[in-house]
């Protein structure tokens, strides 16, 4: 795939208040500016229903298609309310993954195909799982998705193991049972596992480290290590 090609992905209506051809506006610029040191436009597809609850979306279809054909990066300028709509990015992931392509937003370098499904379970996990979403956690948020992003395609250069083939969850110890308070929480957890896996993290420490940057309690509230994650994935294992 070409990594200097791009199709923009605009959606105006989301853009902070103001007259909708003055959002185009800034969201062009702002794909102008990423497109200055990485590449040029392929094409350009303009969103125009009126929100992101719309199950339809035909400017994207369009976009995905388009990249397809040009071997290109689907651009945003801005993920704006997108970011926080667990249904969006986790079809947005879904769509990507399937079609073996790239994605990138102008205003969040950090945001990438790997992390969009991470980012859909962390938000549907919030209120569930007791997560603050302070400044301090955000930043740290931001910083894995970055650096997250970074190593899958360093690992996608040299050919590792696809990030679209996780790697399936700890066997069952085939013994005993777990109390029904650590079943529950390894079931809480278990979505935002499966997308760090999806996503290409293949070793323990990987979970366990992407865990605390994301701002996610263990079961005593404490930082996750290698072991916690063994055992949680033996849970929903057994479970299953």
């Amino acid at each position: 795939m070409s990594s200097d090609r791009f199709v923009s992905y605009l959606r105006p209506a989301l853009s902070v208040q103001g007259a909708t051809q003055t959002a185009l506006v800034s969201q062009r610029a702002a794909i102008d500016r990423h497109l200055a040191r990485r590449g040029r436009l392929a094409a350009e597809c303009v969103e125009w229903g009126p929100d992101a609850s719309d199950a339809e979306r035909p400017a994207l279809c369009e976009a995905l298609a388009l990249c397809g054909r040009h071997g290109a990066t689907l651009l945003m300028a801005e993920l704006g309310a997108s970011g926080q709509d667990p249904g969006f990015l986790r079809a947005l992931s879904r769509d990507l993954r399937r079609l073996d392509l790239h994605f990138a937003v102008a205003d969040s370098p950090e945001v990438s195909e790997a992390t969009l499904g991470i980012m859909a379970a962390v938000a549907e996990a919030e209120d569930r799982l007791g997560v603050r979403r302070t400044p301090e956690t955000l930043a740290r948020r931001r910083a894995f998705y970055a650096r997250f992003t970074a190593e899958r395609r360093a690992q996608a250069g040299r050919a590792g193991p696809s990030i679209a083939d996780p790697r399936p969850l700890a066997e069952s110890l085939g013994r005993g049972e777990t109390l029904p308070r650590s079943r529950e929480r390894a079931e809480e957890v278990a979505p935002i596992l499966s997308e760090i896996r999806a996503a290409g993290a293949l070793t323990l420490e990987q979970v366990a480290n992407a865990l605390n940057a994301l701002g996610i309690p263990s079961a005593r509230g404490s930082r996750w290590y290698p072991m916690q994650v063994t055992r949680i994935e033996k849970r929903l294992a057994g479970v299953g």
